[in-house]
């Protein structure tokens, strides 16, 4: 396992280019960043905000800024 500084740096590295963007931006608009989530089908709901929780984090990883606050570690300091 990688320390989080490490971690946060092969994040960096992933989506620094051309292609990381557009593969960024294509996560972002399969993950309901940009709109709602919500289902009337409460399976599909808690599934659509899973798939939210995942790209969520994946911008925290790549926010400078949080980084640095410990915003990035997930449940349990992980």
């Amino acid at each position: 396992m990688h320390d989080n500084t490490t971690l946060h740096q092969c994040y960096l590295r992933c989506f620094e280019d051309e292609a990381g963007r557009a593969v960024l931006d294509d996560l972002e608009a399969r993950a309901y960043v940009r709109g709602t989530s919500f289902s009337p089908d409460p399976q599909r709901a808690a599934f659509n905000e899973g798939r939210r929780s995942l790209m969520l984090h994946i911008r925290r990883m790549l926010d400078g800024e949080a980084f640095a606050q410990g915003e990035a570690r997930g449940p349990g300091g992980a």
